[in-house]
């Protein structure tokens, strides 16, 4: 079977809607392609099972070209019609379809009537206003292309953090078919779990630079160090003597003056620490593990989330700081069911909450005017209340607590009377819908929703799509502060395509004393684990399980609620 992965396929999916709707004369039904790859985003598994099974081919929401597509895609790794797609469009032209507002029409305009090739070719003919003339665009269109372009050449080349770990254990596996002996160590930002990283650094032992190049594109060998892609990602293999490995790790998955700060160490220790490894002199200092590596200059080992500045070097004998853990955390506030826009059932997410670990959990469903992902009632809503209070009678795995997503509405309000938001146990409010908002319109609507006596927990604040749509534009340091004088939680939202607030902003809320709620923000009981993020992200903060609203367990839970909302009250 093909070792492509889901999110391989997916976006394999997206490159042939995109190619067919550029090229018509091929046949194949773009939309139809486009609309399958949303559908199959929420399916579960890998789609090489869903071959085998024979799900593919009872699937009726699926036409046969894209079952054609996932099959040969899921099965020998490539789709021939996609292949000879690409051998008739410019390969930048799969780039300028990521500037927001140009579709394939838009595109494939673009490059037969300005000879538009790649973003680099579209910019200059924005900078010559080429567009402004064309039909179909004109001078406003014009400069949303050019703002598009500047977001896109940020995001060009990178991938999110669960995107990358996949194909990292991708990059695992093909390493262990081709070098059995290889010993494959992760480095670099995506060690020390960045949210975004531009590339992949490994350090490796046990085999040599030829055999690890033949798995990379492009590859290149200098020295102790390969470089290539893999799956269109940059790739830096780094190949030290097995007993330096972990030194390499840790120089290698340092940021800069992080490191730079380790070399010093080592200079005042008598030590020499580069590329190559520790060395006492010309014995190296060898090391089984990284802690090993900080013990070696008398330090207090760092997690790799700390590898970054302006966290200071920790010498032996003085206390660490306690992070928070993925045990600590007690329980998950935001989640979805089938009721709105979930795939899962009350009870199967309040089980699979249960199965990890978790003593509660929260289900909040999106709130009436979110009407596009399901949103409820009032009556609805009750009605959820009452399901609940029956779950929780069976005493069966987690108690669950009723609560609602509310939409923070245009002018701050909330989107439910508060007669409806006293019923509930939990109350997170959240903006979906930007109403082309100004800055300074912004803050005052965020600064409402932080003052409603009857908000806990403002859900991911700054509502960043990484990758893909920019945070909000108001004044965090205004909103902190009204969250700081009035109690309110703050939200990290933990799916990996948020991770919102950021590290620097929740290290921010950690000083003022504000607490952080971890949320998932479970659609399924396996977006669950998006918990795991927010870990990562909170080490990187700094946050320990004091600074976290949902790991204290659950009656100290209610009655923080209680007690924020009577002073909220008041």
């Amino acid at each position: 079977m093909s070792t492509l992965t889901k999110r391989q396929i997916l976006d394999a999916l997206g490159q042939i809607a995109f190619a067919a709707e550029l090229l018509p004369e091929t046949g194949l039904n773009g939309p139809a392609f486009s609309a399958a790859a949303w559908t199959l985003r929420s399916s579960e598994g890998e789609f090489d099972e869903m071959v085998e099974s024979g799900e593919l081919d009872k699937r009726r929401d699926i036409g046969k070209q894209v079952k054609e597509a996932v099959r040969a895609l899921a099965t020998d790794g490539a789709f021939a019609p996609l292949d000879e797609m690409k051998q008739q469009i410019p390969i930048g032209l799969f780039d300028v379809r990521k500037i927001k507002g140009l579709g394939p029409k838009k595109v494939r305009q673009l490059w037969q009537e300005l000879g538009v090739t790649s973003v680099g070719e579209l910019e200059y003919a924005c900078n010559e206003n080429r567009l402004v003339d064309l039909k179909g665009f004109g001078k406003k269109t014009q400069d949303k292309v050019v703002a598009g372009i500047e977001t896109v050449r940020q995001f060009l080349g990178k991938r999110r953090l669960d995107h990358a770990l996949a194909l990292y254990a991708t990059l695992q596996a093909a390493a262990a078919d081709k070098a059995p002996d290889a010993q494959l160590h992760l480095s670099g930002a995506l060690r020390r779990g960045q949210e975004t990283v531009a590339g992949l650094r490994v350090v490796c032992t046990g085999t040599d630079g030829e055999t690890l190049a033949a798995l990379l594109d492009d590859a290149k060998v200098e020295d102790d160090t390969v470089t290539g892609t893999f799956d269109g990602f940059d790739v830096t293999l780094h190949l030290p003597d097995a007993d330096q490995a972990m030194a390499a790790v840790l120089y290698f998955g340092a940021e800069p003056d992080f490191c730079a700060r380790l070399v010093a160490r080592a200079e005042e220790l008598g030590f020499v620490y580069d590329k190559s490894g520790l060395f006492d002199g010309e014995d190296p200092v060898e090391a089984a593990d990284v802690d090993e590596v900080f013990r070696a200059l008398e330090l207090v080992p760092a997690p790799p989330e700390r590898w970054l500045d302006p966290v200071p070097l920790v010498v032996e004998g003085q206390a660490g700081p306690r992070l928070v853990r993925r045990e600590d955390i007690a329980g998950a506030l935001h989640n979805h069911t089938t009721a709105s826009d979930g795939l899962h059932t009350l009870v199967q997410m309040r089980d699979a909450a249960a199965a990890a670990g978790l003593t509660y959990l929260g289900i909040t469903e999106h709130s009436h005017t979110a009407a596009y992902a399901g949103g409820l009632d009032a009556g609805a809503l009750a009605k959820q209340r009452q399901e609940v209070d029956a779950l929780n009678q069976d005493h069966q795995g987690c108690p669950v607590l009723l609560g609602v997503e509310s939409d923070i509405l245009k002018d701050g309000a909330l989107d439910y009377p508060d007669g409806v938001l006293q019923t509930l146990d939990v109350v997170i409010a959240s903006v979906h819908q930007r109403y082309r908002a100004t800055a300074e319109e912004m803050t005052d609507r965020m600064l409402a929703a932080v003052r409603h006596p009857l908000t806990d927990i403002i859900g991911h604040p700054t509502g960043r799509l990484l990758l893909g749509r920019a945070p909000s534009e108001f004044d965090v340091d205004a909103f902190l502060t009204a969250c700081a004088e009035t109690g309110t939680c703050v939200e990290h939202n933990s799916h990996p395509a948020r991770l919102d607030l950021n590290e620097t902003y929740m290290a921010q809320a950690k000083e003022r004393g504000i607490l952080i709620s971890i949320a998932a923000d479970a659609h399924s009981t396996e977006a669950l684990s998006h918990l795991d993020y927010g870990i990562t992200i909170a080490r990187r903060a700094g946050l320990s399980p004091d600074d976290i609203l949902n790991c204290r367990p659950l009656d100290a839970l209610q009655q923080w609620i209680a007690d924020r909302r009577a002073a909220a009250a008041a």
